[in-house]
């Protein structure tokens, strides 16, 4: 059964969860195993939840114990919904189940994305075995800037602004795809990013990064517009994105590629580390 946790009973759980969520096999994504994320961040994003509007946490309860949390976003704006924490002892596809028809009921014709450690096989089994497509299968590597020592630029590579949006579009354009961030959420928040570009044409490449005074930041892109691979130019972008990081301060940073992707090699050889693979499935409800 799930029902909403309530407040009272949120220091009688939180410790149960968190526990669960260092078990890439009973956990879901963000991922808290991957020795950047603390205790008492999981402790402040989950509480959160209790307190947004457009959040909520659920108690899974089976024959009147409790067996894990979900947390997760429910944006009525945007008609989408996702998890960040999914963390359950035993009897996870009876979770899902529960948890998709609880959805389905709430907010019927949203879009709901379910992310999961590929380590959590009764989860990945249990929307595998139920046909819900999956819409990314993809490396998590994590870098400590500490140890990353700025590199020579590239000249080419140049930096976004206002006044050259339109470099940076005329790359995103062919890559955004159902992407959240596309080119007019971009512009809108241009203030939130760091975003260089290089070369011209098909080849042009693109780097999108947030940018802000978390010590943890992310590459959201780090793209070619004709879909394919420069290891030279890529390596270009990428060491102008660390450079800039470096110089302000920033200690983590986080990028997502295709698992198997060429990119890997070149992530390793910068000092970057593998987490593991990050799956999501995509439901409509």
């Amino acid at each position: 059964m799930l029902r909403l946790l309530q407040e009272s009973e949120f220091d009688r759980y939180i410790e149960f969860a968190y526990g669960l969520a260092l078990d890439p096999a009973r956990s879901g994504y963000p991922t808290y195993c991957d020795g950047m994320k603390t205790k008492q961040d999981f402790i402040d994003r989950t509480r959160k939840s209790l307190d947004r509007p457009g959040e909520d946490v659920l108690l899974f309860v089976v024959d009147g114990e409790a067996e894990g949390l979900i947390a997760f976003e429910h944006p009525e704006e945007e008609r989408y919904l996702h998890t960040h924490t999914f963390n359950i002892r035993r009897d996870t596809g009876r979770a899902l189940a529960e948890f998709v028809d609880y959805c389905r009921a709430r907010w019927p014709g949203f879009t709901l994305d379910l992310g999961f450690p590929a380590e959590n096989a009764e989860a990945l089994g249990w929307l595998e075995g139920r046909g819900v497509p999956c819409n990314e299968r993809s490396w998590n590597f994590l870098l400590n800037l500490d140890g990353y020592e700025p590199l020579p630029e590239d000249p080419s590579v140049r930096r976004i602004t206002a006044e050259n949006f339109e470099d940076f579009a005329a790359v995103h354009r062919q890559i955004q795809g159902d992407m959240y961030w596309n080119c007019d959420r971009v512009r809108n928040t241009l203030d939130r990013w760091a975003i260089f570009v290089a070369g011209a044409g098909e080849a042009a490449g693109e780097v999108l990064m947030t940018l802000d005074d978390d010590p943890h930041q992310e590459i959201f892109a780090l793209e070619f517009a004709d879909g394919q691979y420069h290891g030279e130019a890529f390596r270009g972008l990428l060491t102008a994105a660390l450079n800039c990081l470096k110089a302000r301060g920033t200690k983590w940073l986080t990028f997502f590629v295709d698992e198997g992707a060429p990119e890997g090699e070149a992530l390793r050889t910068l000092g970057f580390r593998l987490v593991g693979t990050f799956v999501c499935h995509r439901l409509a409800l």
